[in-house]
């Protein structure tokens, strides 16, 4: 864990990330992002929570990637129990962007960009890969949150967000999911090899 959260850019969008997520907690409902009355499944949500923010609890690339495995799994198990083979990634997304603002895991931005430095390629593949571009995706999607991400009154959530202080909260050309969507295909063309062999181990 000696290079874990030490630049300088990665801790900014810790802190960044943070603010926004503490903000958001203070109002957004599952409503906001379009989330389905049959997915709302508080006991299924916190334990997705919970999966998460075990996260700085492990130092290894590995056992993080795990916790951010457990956390989509639930999410999954609960798309699957409540929509049968209907639920898509359409569905999945939003709930992962909710349950992470709940959780609001510290230094996240952080512990992601770990695990892509020092992951394999071949080890970052399937539904490991599958799930950690989706939380790279909700993480954008927080980042770059506007009012016409959501479905709520802009002007109610700009007061929330400049009562909290977050910086940016105006509203900005719509980006959201769709620039959420566009950052988790960049991320899964992206090759993950790119840390060195001695360093990966």
């Amino acid at each position: 864990g000696r290079c874990f959260g030490v630049a300088a850019e990665d801790k900014e969008r810790d802190e960044l990330l943070n603010w926004r997520m503490g903000a958001l907690q203070g109002f957004l409902k599952p409503e906001h992002l379009d989330i389905p009355e049959k997915y709302r499944n508080e006991q299924s949500w916190t334990l997705a929570q919970k999966e998460l923010r075990k996260i700085n609890t492990y130092k290894a690339p590995r056992d993080k990637l795990v916790c951010i495995l457990n956390c989509c799994r639930v999410i999954s198990n609960l798309l699957s129990v409540s929509a049968g083979e209907g639920a898509g990634a359409d569905d999945f997304l939003p709930i992962l962007i909710y349950v992470l603002i709940l959780a609001a895991p510290p230094q996240l931005e952080s512990n992601l960009a770990f695990i892509m430095r020092y992951r394999l390629a071949s080890r970052l593949d399937g539904e490991a890969a599958y799930f950690y571009t989706n939380m790279v995706s909700a993480t954008t999607f927080i980042e770059t949150i506007s009012p016409t991400s959501l479905s709520i009154d802009p002007q109610e959530f700009i007061s929330h967000m400049k009562a909290a202080g977050v910086p940016g909260s105006e509203d900005r050309p719509r980006q959201g999911q769709d620039q959420a969507s566009a950052s988790a295909e960049a991320a899964e063309q992206a090759p993950v090899d790119q840390a060195p062999a001695e360093q990966a181990r």
